[in-house]
């Protein structure tokens, strides 16, 4: 039905087009805008927008409100790496490239009449700490070649839908920042440990924080204080961990005998190849009485029931045979 429905809209609008009439009816604007402000970025990072373009024609006391087309495209300040996917509506593909790629919508509720985009921008590792970049999204008409033309204005913005605002064009400010550490290491504050575990996994995350770093490889030593189990002294390699990612290391407590309420400190080192960067953190461990698991829980009762039932049934339908 939504095919007949779009067929439909292009067969109306080729009388249009063969008059060379530029279909300026309807009124672009963006369900939702940009945070604003200034976003802080580091090196490697990529930010993302969902831009939702409508057709707000309904709403519009300037343009005609009619079905029409439209395109989103997108510039910057800097020329960071810009991309504008298709996510979802049925003239297009999901994934394909929507920047400029016209689409005709509807301005009453009646499919087709939204189409969704995902902008991204990244910031390249060449970039600068205090740079400064402005992106600009805009909603914008084409002509009866089906191409977008960006400078073709809007017949009215905002438009009011529900007493919000929305905009055809839409910016966003950013500032390069600088970048995470080369390596640092994060633990929870504290870690419960259930009493007669025997191998109780204590985690840290090791992070290559720099997203425009290279994989990196990381030695690491964990000991602890001996108060739960046998002190720890393990060391190991975390290889490959991809720059702006974390992997993830265990130390192994053994609170097989452990007393209620005992506390331990692991403490881990952990450094890069080059022993160029390090980072040290200490992991605070609780033990608790273990988590008594109930035995009668909701779906045991039900299958005890039952089987005491048709235990019940047989029974009785032996004793009735016996009596006969």
């Amino acid at each position: 039905m939504k095919k007949l429905v779009f067929l439909a809209l292009v067969v109306m609008l080729l009388p249009a087009m063969a008059q060379g009439y530029d279909l300026k009816q309807g009124d672009p604007g963006f369900y939702y805008s940009t945070d604003g402000g200034v976003i802080n970025m580091v090196r490697g990072e990529t930010w993302c927008f969902t831009a939702y373009a409508m057709n707000y024609g309904w709403a519009s006391a300037t343009c005609p409100g009619y079905y029409d087309t439209f395109a989103v495209v997108t510039s910057d300040i800097q020329g960071w790496p810009i991309t504008n996917e298709f996510l979802a509506f049925d003239q297009g593909t999901e994934g394909e490239d929507a920047e400029g790629t016209c689409y005709i919508i509807n301005d009453d509720g009646v499919d087709p009449w939204y189409f969704v985009t995902e902008v991204c921008m990244l910031v390249p590792c060449e970039a600068l700490v205090d740079d400064t970049n402005t992106i600009t999204i805009k909603m914008v008409y084409c002509d009866d070649q089906m191409v977008a033309q960006p400078d073709s204005g809007d017949c009215e913005d905002p438009n009011y839908q529900s007493d919000i605002p929305r905009y055809s064009t839409l910016t966003q400010d950013f500032l390069v920042v600088e970048s995470p550490p080369a390596l640092y290491i994060l633990q929870d504050s504290l870690y419960y440990v259930e009493q007669g575990q025997t191998s109780a996994y204590i985690p840290f995350s090791i992070c290559n924080g720099d997203p425009c770093a290279p994989a990196t490889n990381y030695n690491y030593h964990i000991t602890s204080n001996g108060n739960v189990g046998p002190a720890l002294d393990q060391s190991g390699t975390l290889t490959g961990v991809v720059g702006g990612t974390c992997g993830d290391v265990y130390g192994i407590v053994d609170a097989g005998t452990g007393v209620v309420c005992t506390y331990d400190e692991l403490t881990i080192i952990a450094w890069d190849e080059t022993g160029s960067v390090y980072d040290t953190c200490v992991q605070l461990i609780h033990v608790v009485e273990p988590v008594p698991v109930p035995l009668f829980t909701a779906p045991v009762v039900t299958i005890l029931v039952l089987a005491m039932i048709l235990a019940a049934a047989v029974i009785m339908k032996r004793h009735a045979v016996s009596k006969a």
